[in-house]
């Protein structure tokens, strides 16, 4: 039962990320991941007093169960879903969004590390091609719905990437009116360029099986 899935990767140890100073933000790496992965995992990785269970946003307005790292660290945060919710194992998804500081590392790329707040050039850099997303506005508005072939296509490591994006809050009216909606545009399309969308979340995932 993931959200909108998708996960990467992380290069550092808990203990490494805790003495990382300011300019030193903490990089995703699908590689060091599985769909095995488990809670217990996790709070071996970074501490067990760092990860805690709560409720994470899915689909249409509803919460299901999950597991949150550093909830008390907004620029650290990050929160994981699980294929088995009960026992908290089979890794389904990890999200970076709100204030998080964690980058994802794309290999391969002309981009290397994708962070929020991203814009839409950038992510279609890494992606080396023009990209689909959804309209903007609705409960799956702004999610990048296809790379298209692109380097972000597949992930080293086994995982999958999902991207969603906000437009800029200061574009309103018939632009935004333009860009909203049920309805997918390129990334190139000029109706989307004109509201100026950014990275608002960044998910990486497994499969169940």
């Amino acid at each position: 039962m993931a959200s909108f899935a998708f996960v990467f990767l992380i290069s550092t140890t808990g203990a490494a990320l805790s003495q990382a100073g300011p300019a030193e933000r903490p990089v995703l790496d699908c590689t060091e991941f599985s769909r095995t992965t488990d809670e217990a995992a996790l709070a071996k990785r970074f501490g067990k007093e760092n990860v805690v269970r709560g409720k994470l946003d899915g689909a249409e307005g509803e919460t299901v169960p999950g597991t949150i790292v550093y909830p008390r660290d907004p620029a650290r945060r990050l929160e994981i879903s699980w294929w088995d919710t009960a026992k908290r194992r089979g890794l389904a998804d990890i999200t970076v969004k709100g204030k998080s500081e964690w980058l994802v590392r794309t290999p391969g790329t002309a981009q290397s590390t994708l962070g929020l707040r991203a814009s839409l050039d950038l992510v279609e850099k890494a992606n080396e091609k023009p990209f689909q997303l959804n309209g903007f506005g609705w409960d799956y508005g702004g999610y990048g719905m296809g790379w298209k072939g692109g380097r972000l296509d597949h992930p080293t490591g086994g995982c999958s990437l999902s991207v969603r994006f906000n437009p800029d809050p200061a574009v309103t009216g018939k632009a935004l009116d333009r860009a909203s909606g049920d309805k997918e545009f390129g990334s190139s399309d000029p109706v989307v360029r004109a509201v100026k969308p950014y990275v608002s979340s960044i998910t990486l995932g497994w499969p169940e099986k």
